[in-house]
């Protein structure tokens, strides 16, 4: 157990990583989204091909078209529309919509050929849909209409995520090496996009350095450490972990005074966050296993009166 410990905490680096993205993304919201990808990309891109470089690992790349195809519309589309999503929305709002991406994989898992949609599958649902609509309806009054793009756009990037996660998971796994690369093809898109469709923007200082480390964390070394603690930590500690990391980052947008701590943002994300663990836990198995043992103490009980 001592030895899982260290690369159980580097995976856990990982998530903290991903839930920095909301408060980074607020910071950063006034430049162009596809000047800010270009630059986070070509930060990724550039680590991860030294990194390639120093180790001679080029030989990784050598993969099908498909899965260049997969990853490439999976990380570019999601982090184009997470972005995008809060240019146009609250950002805890779109942050936690974002996040129903686990219960949308969970609904969707269902759905697909040998699986079936089960209750504990609804449930999940329910809560996590149940907690955007608390967060989203202002005091029982509706939802902000001018708002309602950046929501779509939210949703949107929780279906895009959930569809790749699902396709990558069926294609196999592929080398972790390979997210910088769709970072380079991403960044030369975005610069394309940018030079001839939007405004150029000078980043401030402080806007540079969120820039890179979003290159290095979020975009690179995130992807890195989670592979390193899922491989050699703690995987079921950390995959229940992750289903957490709403609150996490949620948390990171109240600390940095980007979210209000209002008594519907916290229902909202414990909604959200218990619907994804509900859907994960193996109900009718545990119930089984409680009835197995329940039995078993009984007849011990009986056999030991005699």
């Amino acid at each position: 157990m001592q030895i899982k410990k260290y690369p159980t905490w580097i995976g856990y680096t990982a998530l903290v990583f991903w839930a920095l993205a909301a408060p980074f993304a607020v910071r950063i919201k006034n430049i162009p989204v596809f000047e800010t990808l270009t630059i986070v990309f070509t930060v990724s891109f550039l680590f991860s091909a030294t990194r390639l470089t120093l180790l001679k690992q080029w030989s990784k790349l050598k993969q099908p078209w498909l899965l260049w195809l997969i990853g490439f519309l999976g990380i570019y589309g999601n982090d184009l529309l997470y972005l995008a999503a809060f240019k146009h929305a609250p950002a805890a709002q779109a942050d936690l919509i974002n996040y129903l991406w686990p219960v949308i994989v969970i609904l969707f898992t269902g759905l697909l050929p040998d699986e079936k949609l089960s209750l504990r599958h609804i449930i999940a649902a329910s809560m996590g849909f149940a907690g955007v609509f608390v967060l989203i309806n202002k005091n029982g009054q509706g939802f902000d209409s001018q708002y309602l793009f950046g929501y779509i756009l939210a949703f949107l990037d929780a279906i895009v995520w959930s569809v790749y996660t699902l396709v990558a998971r069926r294609y196999g796994k592929s080398p972790v090496e390979m997210i910088g690369m769709y970072c380079g093809v991403g960044a030369l898109c975005s610069l394309i996009i940018h030079f001839y469709f939007e405004p150029h923007y000078l980043p401030t200082g402080s806007q540079w350095i969120i820039l890179i480390m979003m290159g290095m964390t979020t975009q690179c070394l995130a992807y890195f450490f989670w592979d390193f603690g899922i491989k050699r930590g703690d995987f079921k500690l950390l995959s229940i972990l992750s289903y957490g990391n709403p609150i996490l980052s949620i948390g990171f947008l109240i600390f940095f005074g980007m979210a209000e701590p209002t008594i519907e943002l916290i229902i909202a994300c414990l909604l959200v966050t218990a619907g994804g663990i509900i859907g994960i836990i193996p109900w009718q198995s545990l119930y089984y296993r409680w009835l197995h043992g329940w039995s078993l103490e009984i007849a011990t009980n009986e056999n030991d009166s005699r």
